[in-house]
């Protein structure tokens, strides 16, 4: 324990030393937007790297900064790569279900995950983004995340983009890419998609529609549908912005896993319908929503409701920020069906507090209390998980983005 801590102190310290060093100017020391377009972290970001309303309109934009049409690739002064580095001590606990006792500790420090991101404008009016990555704790390989390319404007004023490419089914504001805690979001938030979107924005409406393949990866359990049947999918989602408080609505038809699905009820033919908030109060920002799905793994009218709650305080003005979650899921049992239930139910407590020793380089120390379903997500694996077993987690790491 004593020699994981200190190698924890130490990784942190060599890494903050480095980037004051090399990076003493921390306005504009921060990834590839900031340096091409001389902007501070807090244009884009609320806490990085999660996306403001600016952050969001520039993303949806292709790239570009309002006003502009974009550049040649060739013509930018600096390269437009990005990487990025996490790193984590964990410490679990495990109770019996019944008596409370303390059936067991382990701990652990690894680099949970690496990515580098290219992105841009290759064009006036053509955005893209490359972003490869490998989740190093996980054990899976270095390799794709997204490779999309947008066409900017085809309706003036950015009323209509067309994207094609691998990208993310999401709302920009609730994301598993943009999260400020280690543990992942039970919730069914965002998904991996290859295919079309036609996206655009007017006044506080943004929105999007998008046909994409049913499957990008088989999972771990036989599929009950073709995964070959490719461009079946689709989705549309829309949000409404007024005076920075955003409501939003997505409706999916699809066999696409979320990049959480469920470890027993297998995420493929669903539907889904969910409405989210995304609320700002001074420093206080409060993200609300409610999940429906049912045709669940196939099974005509299995049903699952996910219920998210979380809340975000800037304590010290783009320095502290403490992050609280709740999220829980629950799963409706269907006569006749292959699925268990009670092992796709769970609930999920986390509470993150982030120091930003520069805003490229953050400083975290979380905790997290999950049960069932929940234990599978970032959690040293059982194979006998139920909804009544629970976990206990302590974690302390680090975020760098450069």
């Amino acid at each position: 324990m004593r020699k994981m801590l200190l190698t924890m102190m130490g990784v942190t310290f060599i890494a903050s030393t480095i980037t004051i060093l090399i990076l003493p100017n921390t306005a504009s020391a921060v990834p590839s937007f900031s340096r091409l377009h001389g902007l501070p972290c807090h244009e884009c970001h609320s806490a990085f790297p999660r996306l403001n309303p600016f952050g969001m309109d520039f993303k949806q934009r292709g790239f570009r900064l309002p006003r502009e049409e974009g550049t040649y690739i060739w013509d930018q002064t600096t390269l437009p790569i990005s990487a990025l580095a996490v790193g984590r001590l964990r410490i679990s606990h495990t109770d019996d279900p019944v008596t409370g006792a303390r059936l067991s500790t382990k701990s652990a420090f690894e680099i949970e995950e690496v990515e580098l991101m290219v992105a841009g404008t290759a064009a006036p009016k053509v955005g893209y983004l490359l972003e490869f990555a490998q989740e190093v704790a996980d054990g899976e390989e270095f390799g794709t995340e997204q490779a999309w390319i947008q066409f900017s404007d085809l309706l003036p004023g950015s009323l209509l983009n067309l994207r094609g490419g691998m990208m993310l089914n999401e709302n920009y504001y609730l994301s598993q890419k943009r999260r400020l805690t280690f543990q992942r979001y039970l919730s069914p938030i965002t998904f991996n998609v290859t295919g079309v979107e036609l996206n655009g924005a007017w006044s506080g409406l943004r929105y999007a529609g998008g046909i994409v393949n049913d499957e990008r990866e088989s999972g771990d359990y036989t599929p009950a549908v073709n995964l070959d049947k490719k461009l079946a999918g689709f989705y549309l989602w829309s949000t409404y912005t007024i005076a920075d408080q955003v409501l939003g609505i997505r409706y999916i038809n699809t066999k696409d896993n979320s990049d959480n699905p469920s470890p027993i009820i297998d995420g493929r033919t669903r539907q889904q319908l969910d409405v989210t908030m995304n609320l700002w109060h001074g420093p206080l920002e409060l993200i609300l929503g409610y999940f429906q799905n049912w045709d669940i793994g196939g099974v005509n009218r299995q049903q699952r409701q996910n219920y998210l709650a979380e809340a975000i305080v800037e304590i010290l003005p783009e320095k502290l920020f403490l992050d609280g979650r709740f999220e829980l899921q629950n799963t409706a049992p269907v006569g006749g069906s292959p699925n268990n239930p009670s092992t796709a139910n769970g609930t999920q407590v986390s509470v993150n507090l982030t120091y930003y020793l520069i805003p490229n380089i953050r400083l975290i120390a979380e905790f997290d209390k999950v049960s069932g379903e929940g234990m599978d997500i970032y959690s040293f694996p059982s194979p006998n998980s139920s909804a009544t077993d629970s976990e206990e987690r302590y974690m302390l790491g680090f975020q760098i983005g450069l």
